[in-house]
């Protein structure tokens, strides 16, 4: 109903928002409804998680809920009437099956040859700065 009751203080916070904050974001999903829900701003919320950990792993989890349904909402309409969605869920629960892939062969001694010629430098040379610069990389 989006009523919620209860005695504010002076600030007019709750004193028990915590709790309400983490419901509202479960079924919402969203920051400054379930702050504005638990009569805190969005910048109270995220501090407190700052300085408590258990605060930040319960909102954590309530995010998890809101995300659970989401997929739940998102699995049914790919299945009743989506194919890019169905597609979508697919890359994402078997990405190694459904992904977009892309095969990449790099020929390091062609590109060394066509960068020595425009330096004017021997193949091996280049070769070995590169080796040398990636030496230093690591």
């Amino acid at each position: 109903d989006g009523a919620i009751a209860g005695p504010r203080t002076r600030s007019g916070r709750r004193p028990d928002w915590k709790p309400v904050f983490l419901r509202a974001m479960a079924d919402s999903g969203n920051v400054s409804l379930a702050a504005l829900a638990a009569g805190v701003s969005r910048s109270a919320a995220y501090a407190h998680a700052k300085g408590h950990p258990a605060f930040a792993a319960a909102w954590m989890e309530a995010r998890e809920e809101t995300l659970d349904l989401l997929e739940a909402e998102a699995r049914r309409r790919a299945l009743t009437s989506s194919d890019s969605l169905l597609m979508f869920l697919m890359r994402s629960y078997r990405p190694e099956q459904f992904r977009d892939s892309v095969n990449v062969h790099l020929d390091l001694r062609a590109g060394a040859a066509r960068v020595a010629e425009r330096l004017g430098l021997p193949v091996e040379e280049v070769l070995e700065r590169v080796e040398r610069k990636i030496r230093e990389l690591d």
